[in-house]
């Protein structure tokens, strides 16, 4: 375990490895779980296709 976080945040962080097929290490882990949360608050953008609404004008009407 870690100094750095309290007993149950390392055993979040185990369960949430476990539940990740794939993701093996605790950084990877703390990775993911950073990045759901800065595209869930608006800090990331979604990883969505499209035009930005800025970009957007008459040229681009389908």
């Amino acid at each position: 375990m870690s100094d750095l976080y309290d007993p149950q945040i390392e055993q979040a962080l185990q369960s949430f490895i476990s539940d990740h097929p794939g993701m093996d290490t605790r950084n990877q882990a703390i990775a993911a779980i950073l990045t759901n949360w800065f595209t869930n608050h608006g800090y990331l953008p979604h990883d969505q296709e499209g035009i930005r609404p800025e970009n957007l004008d008459a040229s681009n009407d389908d």
